[in-house]
């Protein structure tokens, strides 16, 4: 009865993984810089898990490889518990919601209390038709603000999560960007693709298709700048770049 009540008051959970983490509990804020590197890290991996969820072998497999089963197992039982003290301070095993769950065999999130900013851009580009409407494409790129768990940029077991998300967003944005140039609603392509440019500013293909759509649109000046960057980008990696005329 204490954990039902415990749960239907409980404070939702936000989880802003794309980038750097932060979390938000309620009207709390949390820097994912200010916990402990490892129990950061288990949260980010359970996120890449479908349903939030791993067995142990898959957790001390991924986060404590080197150690002996017996030493791995104490340090994730640590771990879980510094969790836990993240979203309830006064974590109690009866009388608190359990945002955190453990057993014998399973560590997971619980996905009615906590959610994470990648995960919502999964479930909008897999609801998806093959040809996705604008406003969806305008909401994924207003809602995917960087590639995932920067924090963890070279731990292998993000690797395959984080690129996964980043490619299935490019595929969205840059089909986006071609019917938007193509049908002349250069307003609704500058949006996506300044807004993509922000995630992926190295990207040649972004920066003239966003170059292109500024000229298109009579923005002038605008076009100009760009064009100075997307030259410096490919000068910088030792590529001569198209006359400005020829893009």
């Amino acid at each position: 009865l204490g954990r039902g009540l415990a749960r239907r008051l409980a404070p939702r959970v936000r989880i802003d993984d794309l980038g750097r983490v932060q979390l938000q509990i309620g009207g709390r804020a949390v820097d994912g810089g200010s916990m402990r590197r490892k129990v950061l890290a288990l949260l980010c991996f359970l996120v890449t898990r479908s349903g939030q969820s791993a067995t142990r072998e898959e957790v001390l497999e991924a986060l404590w490889p080197d150690l002996t089963p017996s030493t791995a197992l104490n340090s994730l039982n640590q771990t879980v518990y510094f969790l836990r003290r993240v979203f309830e301070p006064a974590f109690s095993e009866d009388i608190t919601a359990g945002y955190v769950g453990q057993d014998g065999e399973t560590v997971w999130l619980d996905r009615e209390l906590i959610t994470t900013r990648s995960q919502a851009c999964r479930d909008m580009i897999r609801k998806m038709p093959s040809v996705p409407s604008p406003d969806e494409v305008v909401l994924l790129a207003r809602e995917y603000s960087g590639r995932f768990a920067l924090d963890f940029m070279y731990e292998d077991w993000a690797s395959a999560y984080r690129d996964s998300l980043h490619a299935a967003y490019l595929r969205v944005v840059e089909a986006a960007l071609r019917l938007d140039t193509d049908t002349g609603h250069y307003a609704r392509g500058i949006e996506i693709a300044e807004l993509a440019t922000d995630v992926e500013p190295d990207s040649e293909d972004l920066q003239v298709a966003l170059l292109r759509l500024y000229r298109l649109a009579g923005s002038h000046a605008a076009a100009a700048e760009q064009y100075g960057h997307y030259s410096q980008t490919l000068r910088e990696l030792g590529v001569e770049p198209q006359p400005f005329g020829a893009l």
